[in-house]
């Protein structure tokens, strides 16, 4: 019973029993209360209208009229069984009427009360209206609520046995309330555990439904693709960092290995720490690499961010790249669309747009056209920096920030995959959107800053 007690399905189901019965109850009290008050109000204003009409015979037309009245009402036929005439002179004698015993006749005159009396020989609760005449006649108009209690008695039997049936529907609700919500919620408990177990490919099934725990679902569900996704990647990386490093690694051991040879030279062994050295600079850079992306994702340059022009920026790394891009027979153009202003980390911004160019000078092959444009676009400023050479094939395009991610899986050419990595880590930081795009020929990437 404590684990029921400790069950959220459990509170729900109880809650929601617990609300039925008493939607039920209130429903059923309102529809007597209703019912009975209805009735009993129907009684009161026919007793009354009928109590004004003998009081108004009686003043117009003496107390003859009024006795030949009543005994039309009493002979007509109507409401038999229920109707009750008195009429008493001032000694308390019955004149007329259809009570044959009472117990004197208590209250205030005009004023409705229940009373125990008999009629036509037959015990009674009825409801009186009772009026006394200036003379000290006494008029005594009323009807027999036997009927009414009955009423009353078979609505309560009938509100009960409902309530009775609404308990049984509302423990058969909660408990197949508690069923579904247990079904749905072990479907996910059962595929959360196999996943914790290590069976990644495992998914909740959604099926048709279009409920909350199908969103639920939905949801874990894509949490979960995305996680194997990241573990893949995170996979890649590790396979990827132990190829870069290994292999310079392992040639370092080898120079280090020959230059320890006896017979070595002295011009050997100086070839062979630099060539060490060489290797480890090239260690140390993939290295550092991983550290600018680790520091643009944790966001702690933020400090160094200014409001100033990019045109300027951009302009100093282009004019930088321009014998490079000479040498290679390529055509590296600039082109600014006013003076956008962009807050930014110069040194950050300006070692994005030296990657981009890196990759281009690399990949686009000689002759190629380079350009690179500022412009406006609403409230941001583009940075775009776009080639004629072979591009990247377009399955593969997704993947290009992926850390240590090549488009040469053989690994041939230089380079380490962190180039672009870094670049869409210090456009996250700058609250900026990286895109890259296929520009039939070449490669279009373009980045965009808030204005600054």
């Amino acid at each position: 019973m404590a684990s029921f007690r400790h069950s959220v399905v459990f509170r729900m189901a109880v809650g929601y029993g617990l609300l039925l019965l008493v939607s039920v109850a209130l429903i059923s009290t309102v529809f007597y209360i209703g019912t009975a008050g209805l009735i009993s109000r129907n009684i009161d204003a026919q007793l009354t209208a009928t109590s004004r009409r003998l009081i108004k015979i009686y003043n117009q037309a003496g107390q003859a009229a009024l006795e030949h009245e009543i005994h039309l009402l009493l002979t007509d036929d109507r409401d038999v069984d229920t109707e009750v005439y008195l009429l008493v002179d001032p000694q308390g004698h019955k004149i007329i009427g259809n009570l044959t015993a009472w117990s004197g006749l208590n209250g205030h005159s005009n004023e409705l009360v229940k009373q125990q009396v008999k009629r036509l020989g037959r015990d009674s609760i009825s409801r009186l209206l009772i009026y006394r005449f200036p003379d000290g006649t006494n008029l005594v108009v009323g009807r027999d609520v036997q009927d009414q209690h009955e009423l009353e008695r078979m609505s309560i039997t009938a509100l009960s046995l409902g309530g009775l049936l609404a308990l049984v529907l509302a423990t058969l609700g909660a408990w197949l309330f508690r069923r579904q919500l247990k079904r749905q919620l072990n479907a996910i408990h059962r595929t959360t555990t196999e996943i914790s177990a290590g069976n990644l490919d495992r998914r909740i099934a959604v099926g048709r439904s279009q409920d909350e725990f199908a969103i639920v679902a939905h949801d874990v569900n894509s949490m979960l693709d995305e996680i194997e996704r990241l573990m893949e990647t995170a996979r890649d990386v590790s396979n990827a960092i132990a190829h870069d490093l290994r292999t310079p690694l392992s040639r370092i051991r080898s120079s280090l290995e020959d230059a320890l040879h006896r017979h070595s030279t002295t011009d050997r062994l100086s070839a062979s720490a630099q060539y060490a050295i060489d290797e480890i600079d090239a260690v140390t850079i993939v290295l550092d690499k991983l550290l600018q992306i680790a520091e643009a994702e944790s966001g702690v340059r933020r400090q160094h961010f200014e409001s100033m022009p990019l045109g300027g920026v951009i302009a100093d790394i282009v004019e930088l790249y321009q014998p490079a891009a000479e040498n290679e027979g390529m055509q590296l153009s600039l082109k600014i669309e006013g003076e956008p202003q962009v807050f930014v980390d110069r040194d950050l911004i300006a070692g994005v747009t030296a990657n981009l160019l890196d990759n281009a000078l690399k990949y686009a092959g000689r002759g190629a056209r380079i350009q690179v444009c500022i412009l406006r676009d609403n409230r941001n400023v583009l940075l775009v920096v776009q080639d004629d050479g072979p591009g990247i094939p377009a399955k593969a395009i997704g993947r290009v920030t992926e850390r240590f991610f090549r488009v040469d899986a053989s690994r041939h050419l230089r380079g380490n995959g962190l180039g672009l990595s870094i670049v869409a880590a210090v456009v996250t930081l700058h609250r900026g959107t990286l895109t890259l795009e296929d520009a039939l020929p070449g490669l279009k990437v373009s980045i965009s800053l808030p204005q600054g």
